[in-house]
């Protein structure tokens, strides 16, 4: 693909391979050798087609594992380990080579869109600018009418008027339907959405979450959902990772985790969700915060706030192990019988 190329495909591919493979990715920011970790060995991997929800506080990293993947974590922060897509170590491209790739085969729905879409330049421009970056053969009445297409796609009202409008001009949920399409334009083969639903109201977060799995159906996109609410991760994950402090907590299905937790935060966080079938007057909180990056707990990191520790959790780390077919977790309790939580 070259810097002309028109924005990419995904045609005559397996629909459900592998598509980005993530390996033992490690961030630290500052130099060397003052810096601190915020992703600390993380490994995941996501399929066309599929979602994979990463979950946790705000404070575990999620975004910064995001920016890592994007390349948009500048020096002399460093990331190391493998980010691989279609075959290759997005690490070892060139500054060219990424901007060739980040927004036309991988692309992101940033936080925010009030603040993440650019206050004085119109909702069209943007997306406009967008697709420029990766088609500059295609004349400005081409790329105006794909960024119209696009936000029909997304179901825009109003569409072509919205075009001209700038962001303050919208309501949250339209907003987020603009930086969707932006994200969109390019047709990218991997979709990472970081808290697309926050702030909005109940209403609008369901109708962007149907949007985006009724466009990862027409499409057959991979998207990786960050957030820190499981209800939007029950509706749309096929997968699910949960972090805490820079790691990885516990992988599984979505329907897995649900049935069957194994780590304690992860079943704090299930705690705290209020449920229909049950007459409980107060709900589970977990006791205290993340911890600051610059001064984790040695051993498991959990491990101050967490019921079940003991005195091999202070001393030891805990690895990710599988604990069933799919399903691994980083605790040295696993595996915690049905009962016990």
């Amino acid at each position: 693909m070259n810097a002309t190329a028109t924005c990419g495909t995904s045609a005559g591919v397996d629909r459900h391979e592998e598509i980005l493979s993530i390996k033992q990715l490690r961030t630290t920011l500052g130099s060397r050798p003052g810096g601190v970790t915020v992703v600390d060995g993380v490994d995941l991997s996501v399929r066309r087609g599929k979602t994979l929800g990463i979950v946790g506080e705000s404070g575990c990293g999620k975004s910064m594992l995001s920016l890592s993947v994007m390349g948009l974590v500048p020096p002399p922060c460093r990331v190391e380990g493998r980010i691989e897509f279609s075959g290759r170590n997005l690490l070892d491209l060139s500054p060219a080579e990424m901007r060739r790739i980040r927004g036309n085969r991988i692309a992101m729905i940033f936080q925010e869109p009030m603040t993440s879409l650019n206050p004085v330049l119109t909702v069209g421009f943007q997306i406009v600018e967008a697709m420029r970056a990766h088609d500059r053969k295609s004349s400005y009445e081409v790329l105006r009418r794909r960024a119209i297409e696009a936000l029909v796609q997304v179901r825009m009202p109003a569409a072509e008027r919205r075009f001209d409008e700038y962001p303050h001009q919208l309501s949250g949920g339209m907003r987020q339907r603009a930086a969707i399409a932006m994200a969109l334009s390019c047709k990218p083969e991997v979709l990472i959405a970081d808290e697309p639903t926050t702030a909005l109201d109940v209403t609008v977060q369901a109708e962007i979450l149907d949007l985006l799995r009724d466009l990862q159906q027409e499409t057959n996109m991979a998207i990786v959902l960050i957030t820190h609410d499981l209800g939007v991760v029950a509706q749309v994950a096929d997968e699910v990772a949960v972090m805490y402090a820079g790691r990885i907590a516990e992988k599984a299905t979505c329907d897995a985790l649900f049935a069957d937790p194994q780590h304690p935060y992860t079943l704090g966080l299930l705690g705290s969700i209020p449920r229909m079938d049950q007459a409980a007057t107060r709900l589970l909180a977990i006791d205290g915060v993340v911890p600051p990056v610059a001064s984790m707990p040695p051993g498991c990191r959990f491990h101050p706030r967490c019921v079940f520790s003991g005195q091999e959790c202070t001393r030891h780390r805990p690895e990710l192990t599988a604990v069933a077919d799919g399903h691994a977790v980083a605790c040295l309790k696993a595996p915690i019988e049905e009962g016990q939580s």
